[in-house]
Order: C-alpha cells, then structure tokens, then sequence
C-alpha cells in the first residue's frame, strides 16, 4: 500500500530484522524521544505539504489521529531548527521511521518516529542522477527515483540512510513502487510523451517494459497487484491495473487522485476548466474482489469538496479511515476525514500547500 509501499505485516519484519529503534506503543516510547514536541499519544501522523515550486516553503505537521478533533502542529521545523526545503515531494514510513524526498533541494531523509532527522543523502553529490522524485522500501533499501533517468538504492541502517548505488531505467522516472522483489517505476519522458512501466528485476540489473497509458505518474502494489495513474495522452486522467505476471495493462476508468484501502481504492477525479476556473469534484470507490465502482460510497461530503482539487488521499492502515486532502495551490490545504465505511467525520487544515500525503505511525 501506498503509505509504505509495504503490507504492515512486511514492515514489522524488517523492522525486528534490522534493528530499528522503536517510537510506537512499546516500552521505547516517551512523549518526546530526542525532540522538542511533546506528543500526546503514540498515534501520530505526519503530513508532507510540498509548498509551492521555488518558494522554500515545504513543511511537515502532525497531529494525533486518535483523536476525534485533530489538532495539527509545526513538526519538521521545530524539532530540527531548520526548513525542510524545496519542494517536499514524497513520504514514506519504513518501521516506525520516516523517509521524505525533497525534490529541488535535492536529498532524501531519515527520520525518526518524533520527526527528528537521524540521516540524509544528498542527490547533489550525485549530479549526474538529477533530482530525486519519489521513494520505496524494500529489503532493507530505500529506492529513489530521479529525474536524471535514474533509480537509486539507498540502505537504512542503524538510524543512518546510505547510497550504495544507480541503475538508469528511463527517460524522467516519476514514482517507485516494490512487489515480489521487483521494482516498478513509471516513465513519463522527455516531452512526457512515454507510455511505459519499466520493471526491474530482483537483481537490480534487468530492466523490461509494460506499455500503459502516456504520462504515468503513480504506480501503487495492492493486493498483489499494480495500480497506475496518470495524465493520458488527452490529459483525461485515466488509472488502471497491471498484472504483474503478465504485465497487460486494464483501464478502469479516470481519477486525479487515488487512496488505497484493504481490499478498496478511493478516488477522486477533479477537473478544472481553465477558461473558468473552475473545478468539478467527483467521488468513488473501486471494489477489487468484485471490480465494481460505487458511486454513492462517500456520505455527507461536505459541499466544499465538489469545487475543490483533491490532491491527495491517505488511508490510515491501524483503522481504515480516509484523509481526503484538498489544494487552492495558494493556500494552506483542508483535511476530510471520513471513516472506514465512507461517512464524513470532521475536517483541519493541512498546515501548509499542496498536502501530497500524510503518514501514520503508532
């Protein structure tokens, strides 16, 4: 799933297996661990706001999802005396850590379970790689893709986050996904006219190709299969599977943004006329034993919703809720919280632009 790009049982393993130190709800956890925030329970969640492009202003909050009205706070900031940068782009969990990919400043970031930063790679030790776009964790490494044509294995250990070493797989990489031993990374190309999935074997050598649809952005593992979106030769926003043993690509329809949930994927498809400016918001929820859509999932969305981008959707693993993030581009982005059954429960603000995801932790 896509929160981890791992199944939580996956990520208990490799969390006893390499000895990573524990922030949840065992005898380790404090309210503060090495930081400045005292955090109310062990039920975080950290949000990644990327900002806006060339402004420095990317950021992570938290907020304690336990509780019925959450209350979000400065988190990166704070606790490391410093800004995250520009512009914050992907985030992932590895264990009870924390993995961040900032794009135009160029590095990738260990965290620890209370936001503290224990490691970093700067891509810009690396300039023939390009800038580093989006993450994965997998047997033990962390891999990265960069717009240089790139991905990247980077080892977590002890705390600490290494480069080990590239393989180029593509013209302008986007998104990373494992499943099996396998890497998946879609390419958009260099005028973004790519239609392909490359697929990298276990031995991080091979590299072969699925044709999907032109533009891919996201690729997502679920239930032992694939899921990608992207923007599609009309830009039209089409999504659909890939069967990993026979790599043919499924259309099943058209999103903006995809949450992905036990045995369910939420969507949202936002489309904005750009003579007007104005945006048309619609919601579902795609069934994946059944390959059903049920339009009528969500209930009590509130009306906000129908006008505004989506720009994310993060489903909590520990209870099933869906956080349903929404951008202006402008402004700080709302959060809508709806349970696992769909009903709207309340709403808080993302505490900065653009909310790409938000990542839980306990």
């Amino acid at each position: 799933m896509k929160f981890s790009k791992l199944t939580l049982a996956s990520l208990s393993v490799l969390t006893l297996a390499l000895g990573f130190s524990s922030c949840s709800s065992d005898d380790s956890w404090d309210t503060t661990g090495d930081g400045k925030i005292t955090f109310e329970s062990s039920s975080r969640a950290f949000i990644l706001n990327e900002g806006s492009m060339n402004k420095n202003n990317s950021n992570i909050y938290y907020f304690d999802w336990s509780s019925a009205e959450p209350k979000v706070g400065e988190l990166y900031q704070t606790q490391n005396g410093r800004m995250l940068g520009d512009t914050g782009n992907d985030i992932i969990t590895v264990g009870n850590e924390v993995v961040v990919a900032v794009n135009v400043s160029n590095y990738v970031a260990l965290l620890d379970g209370y936001g503290v930063e224990q490691s970093r790679v700067s891509f810009e030790n690396y300039k023939n790689l390009g800038q580093v776009r989006s993450v994965c964790y997998g047997g033990g490494y962390v891999y990265a893709t960069s717009y240089g044509g790139y991905v990247s294995r980077l080892q977590v250990r002890g705390g600490k986050l290494t480069y080990v070493d590239s393989l180029r797989v593509g013209v302008r990489p986007e998104d990373v996904e494992v499943l099996d031993g396998k890497l998946y990374v879609t390419l958009q190309g260099k005028n973004y006219d790519d239609n392909r999935l490359a697929t990298v074997a276990s031995d991080f050598k091979t590299v072969s190709y699925t044709t999907v649809m032109q533009d891919p952005v996201h690729v997502t593992a679920s239930d032992g299969l694939l899921y990608v979106n992207g923007y599609g030769a009309s830009f039209n926003n089409p999504w659909g599977m890939v069967d990993p043993a026979t790599g043919k690509y499924t259309e099943l329809g058209h999103a903006t943004a995809l949450g992905f949930g036990k045995g369910t994927i939420y969507l949202a498809n936002s489309v904005t006329d750009w003579n007007t400016y104005k945006t048309l918001t619609t919601l579902s929820a795609y069934n994946t034993a059944t390959g059903t859509t049920d339009t009528a999932f969500f209930k009590n969305v509130p009306s906000a919703i129908a006008t505004m981008s989506v720009y994310s959707i993060s489903v909590n693993p520990f209870n099933g809720k869906i956080y349903m993030a929404t951008s202006d581009y402008v402004s700080d982005g709302t959060i809508y919280v709806f349970n696992a059954q769909g009903s709207y429960e309340t709403s808080f603000t993302a505490g900065g632009i653009n909310p790409h995801a938000i990542v839980f932790l306990k």
